[in-house]
């Protein structure tokens, strides 16, 4: 999902890049892209939550794995490896701290789609 996720945000940066990159070509230009824009009517609110659901989780899984890689945390402690070797890196800590997460961004992408909707005037 990390990776997934962090696609998505590349290619939503590439496109808003060059969203934005039309303001310098002028304001017929800038004008073209916002009618473009609108044309979209509730898929662009969509776009934004599936966006906004995609940053929640690539920022807060990116946390963890800071936790883990720079600090050390949420590992435990190290096993000589012992055939047949089964790997440690998803040990109950790991499951712990990757369902806590999702479950919290579950909640905050479920609020920000009802206040995309509320927006909408449709909650």
């Amino acid at each position: 999902m990390h990776r997934i996720t962090g696609v998505v945000l590349i290619l939503f940066l590439i496109a808003h890049m060059v969203e934005i990159f039309h303001i310098s070509l002028g304001p017929e230009s800038w004008a073209a892209t916002l009618a473009l824009l609108g044309r979209l009517g509730p898929l662009e609110n969509i776009g934004l939550w599936i966006i906004a659901g995609c940053v929640f989780y690539h920022g807060a899984n990116g946390l963890r794995l800071l936790l883990n890689q720079v600090f050390g945390l949420l590992l435990g402690k190290p096993r000589m490896p012992v055939y047949p070797y089964t790997p440690t890196s998803l040990g109950r800590n790991q499951r712990i701290a990757i369902w806590t997460i999702t479950a919290a961004v579950s909640g905050i992408w479920i609020w920000a789609g009802l206040y995309i909707l509320a927006g909408l005037g449709i909650v």
